[in-house]
């Protein structure tokens, strides 16, 4: 082989080396959050469960990989906020606790609101194709729970206890941390001369009806991500990204089940062992990249 001929072999792969460029940056923005889920239903088959969008946000570093001037590949590192809104109006149950411990089921019907909000450490990693400013992206993402809670309220009316007495409107707040919540049950079941139940409590924590605290939320979220940025200089850019979760997120043996037919009274804690609930998040951003 000739002598020129080795000198392009030896600059070839500075060529290549110099062609693939990595560079970073961050990102932060809004998470449009909600659950795709099975509803619960009534033994009619009528809908008593709706889950709807709320708000989170999400921020992290971005690392990305040149290979050409338009293709590559990226990888962030972010905290993300996922959960939802889950709204249910129906025939339902409760337990009350005497200071023994003992429980009393409460029939009645429920109006719920409950605002999940988990956090995560996700790791989208993507391909990129650019068009002019336009940058188009797509692949996977894997996310870690490392914090999850919930709050809102439940009014129970029309409530009658296991001997058929009523027992007025019972109402109280959710102020849920179910990785740090012990169980706890923490009303006195004591009835007044008028009927109704005196010591209800005012908030309840995650496991207010459990013999098991193990997280309802399951720590690991996979799924597919998609999303188009426009850069407004060569760093600065906008950024949409849709991410559609794969992973059931929740363990049925923990998730309570909230309809009850009010025909039927039986003091057992029923569970929706088979539903599926998975993340849906849309992602609006401003980055940087350098």
């Amino acid at each position: 082989m000739r002598p020129i001929q080795y000198c392009l072999l030896l600059l070839l792969p500075c060529t290549l080396l110099t062609a693939q460029e990595f560079s970073g940056g961050f990102r932060a923005g809004l998470n449009f959050i909600s659950f795709s889920a099975d509803a619960e239903m009534d033994a009619d088959g009528m809908t008593l469960e709706d889950f709807n969008r709320t708000t989170g946000f999400h921020v992290g570093a971005t690392f990305a990989y040149e290979i050409t001037d338009l293709f590559g590949f990226k990888a962030d590192l972010m905290y993300s906020q996922k959960g939802g809104e889950v709204l249910y109006e129906g025939p339902s149950y409760l337990f009350l606790y005497a200071p023994d411990g003992q429980g009393e089921r409460v029939q009645g019907s429920l109006q719920s609101e409950r605002d999940v909000l988990n956090s995560y450490i996700d790791i989208p990693v993507v391909a990129y194709y650019r068009i002019g400013p336009l940058e188009l992206e797509g692949g996977l993402s894997a996310g870690l729970l490392v914090n999850s809670r919930a709050s809102g309220s439940a009014s129970y009316t029309n409530t009658v206890d296991a001997q058929g007495r009523g027992l007025g409107t019972i109402v109280y707040n959710y102020d849920y941390n179910y990785f740090d919540d012990v169980i706890g049950r923490m009303a006195a079941q004591e009835l007044s001369s008028n009927g109704t139940v005196a010591n209800v409590p005012t908030v309840v924590n995650a496991y207010y009806n459990s013999t098991d605290n193990t997280p309802l939320y399951r720590r690991l979220d996979f799924g597919l991500v998609g999303g188009i940025s426009f850069f407004l200089n060569n760093g600065l850019y906008l950024g949409a990204r849709y991410q559609l979760g794969l992973t059931d997120t929740t363990r049925g043996e923990n998730d309570q089940r909230l309809f009850s037919d009010p025909s039927t009274v039986n003091g057992e804690i029923e569970y929706n062992t088979n539903d599926k609930d998975y993340n849906r998040v849309i992602q609006a951003s401003v980055g940087f990249r350098f």
